[in-house]
């Protein structure tokens, strides 16, 4: 089969790449390596220098101008030369297509928050109810995902196929065990719904204790308003390998984010044999078998100060089989046949 990708999110700027850029860099990676049946081409509006995109089975096709591109460039391309099948990876579709679109929607934060949406509340509702209402199939990550379609917008035809471990935190057999240090680690964006005043007044509240005064809270991201030298908050801003070894090296990995789809931050924590601590909205059904949950303030510091006395359980082995790319795929191509 001929398949087209909405690969636009993997031009992002470095500073941003969260989120749908992680989703859409690991799909493509994946069905690079797991499917050799289709050929995919990945749409693009700027050109990409991406191994990811070499793959024997994909191929960049660059889109332009990027005014309008989803709404009119993506569908002038899909009357023209149409596929099969439209995989619309980042809650996006063309206005116009011949293909059989499958739509992939990563949550509803800003339906279940709108108060933290005031610019985007309105445009990110009918950009859901126009990919779902020309959707042959909507794939989520989260059962949670699939209740609030479900529940909110009264869709029903919806797949749950949960990501893998990303393919740049996959541990190596070679790779010796990091020793943990004095730190706690955050990694997100830098938005209302990450909940980040959660964290730093429960950091805070750790540190008053004398036996944590050498901790420090890292957050990874935009987030340099945050930093705090007098109580030991940092903001970083590194590659994926420096990335890998603080998962490794956090006494815990912290979210509270009041709602999240997947949370990919927290997968690749625990890929990385690393504790995490978060509020139950931060934390998908799927993760909770694995993770602390402590949703007010005094037994979220409890869980930090317990994680650092004592050595936590790893479930690195359980969470890489249970969240792979080559089953994702299989999944997903399976649909393809129906």
């Amino acid at each position: 089969m001929k398949i087209s990708v909405d690969a636009g999110a993997l031009c992002t700027p470095r500073h941003s790449q969260f989120g749908t850029y992680t989703v859409t860099r690991n799909i493509l990676e994946a069905l690079g390596r797991y499917d050799s049946d289709n050929q995919y081409t990945a749409y693009t509006f700027t050109k990409v220098h991406d191994p990811v995109l070499s793959q024997k089975n994909l191929h960049q096709k660059v889109l332009r101008p990027s005014f309008a591109w989803m709404s009119a460039r993506v569908s002038m391309q899909e009357i023209l030369y149409p596929g099969d099948i439209y995989l619309g990876l980042n809650q996006a579709i063309p206005w116009l297509t011949r293909s059989r679109i499958f739509s992939f929607l990563h949550g509803v934060s800003f339906f279940i928050r709108k108060d933290l949406y005031p610019d985007s509340y309105e445009a990110l509702k009918d950009q859901v109810l126009f990919a779902i209402s020309r959707s042959e199939k909507v794939i989520v990550s989260s059962v949670r995902v699939k209740e609030d379609l479900e529940e909110h917008f009264r869709f029903k035809d919806t797949v749950v196929i949960p990501f893998g471990v990303p393919f740049d935190m996959r541990r190596h057999a070679k790779e010796h065990k990091a020793g943990k240090k004095q730190y706690f680690l955050f990694v997100g964006m830098n938005h209302p719904i990450k909940n980040l005043d959660f964290l730093l007044k429960a950091f805070k509240i750790f540190k008053e204790h004398p036996a944590y005064k050498e901790f420090e809270l890292l957050l990874v991201g935009p987030h340099h308003a945050y930093g705090d030298a007098e109580n030991k908050i940092r903001c970083l801003n590194p590659g994926r390998e420096e990335l890998k070894k603080l998962y490794q090296e956090a006494t815990a990995y912290l979210s509270a984010s009041l709602y999240e789809s997947f949370n990919f931050p927290v997968l690749e924590a625990l890929s990385q044999g690393t504790a995490v601590i978060a509020r139950s909205s931060a934390i998908i059904p799927e993760y909770k078998p694995f993770v602390h949950v402590g949703d007010e303030v005094e037994e979220f510091v409890e869980l930090m100060k317990q994680s650092s006395r004592y050595e936590q359980k790893s479930h690195q082995p359980v969470v890489e089989r249970k969240f792979n790319w080559e089953t994702y795929v299989s999944k997903l191509t399976s649909l393809y046949k129906l």
